[in-house]
């Protein structure tokens, strides 16, 4: 006399067998590529990295027409305040998460010892970088110059660099920015 499940097994037989380790296969291979999928799009929190060979040297000069205006802007016409240079795109969910941030950061420094200068990363994307920045009330500059992306080592979005007043890349932030931790850098090194 034979069990149920010896029967379930004698009637499935080796082809049965292979089609539900198929079926299991698959969907472990669905769970793992969502959560690939999550992990490669969330937002990590703002890091600063001194992984960069920039940090410590003058920054690369960025020099560019003024996305959705007329005229043109230079890293250097900022000598002598702390900026910002935050690589963005419209397109990019983190870079519109950190938006805030950047606002922030903005407002408390409108003062004018620091500002943001936005690089587009993408030249197709420079009239959606345009409005998406208008939109959220950025009054910061943001320009094209497609070269500064390779001179400063751009990997991904949002990824940043916090220059000193006299043009030296203090830090490197990669994934949004946090205008509180900004600061704090920018006082820590203020007092050295």
């Amino acid at each position: 006399m034979t069990s149920t499940a010896d029967a379930t097994v004698a009637t499935r037989g080796p082809r049965g067998t292979r089609r539900t380790v198929l079926w299991v296969s698959a969907g472990v291979g669905a769970v793992i590529a969502v959560l690939v999928a999550v992990l490669a799009s969330s937002s990590p929190a703002s890091q600063v990295t001194a992984q960069s060979p920039l940090v410590g040297r003058p920054a690369p000069a960025i020099s560019g027409r003024v996305v959705g205006g007329t005229g043109s802007v230079t890293l250097s016409s900022f000598s002598g305040k702390w900026v910002l240079v935050n690589f963005a795109a419209s397109w990019c969910v983190p870079c519109r998460q950190e938006m805030p941030q950047l606002l922030a950061f903005q407002r408390d420094h409108s003062s004018g010892d620091a500002t943001i200068l936005t690089v587009a990363y993408d030249d197709q994307d420079i009239p959606n970088l345009a409005s998406f920045l208008k939109a959220q009330g950025a009054t910061w500059p943001a320009v094209d110059d497609g070269s500064a992306v390779v001179d400063y080592g751009v990997g991904g979005l949002p990824e940043s660099y916090l220059v000193d007043p006299a043009g030296t890349v203090i830090a490197k932030y990669v994934g949004g920015v946090n205008a509180a931790q900004l600061d704090a850098v920018i006082r820590s090194s203020t007092k050295l």
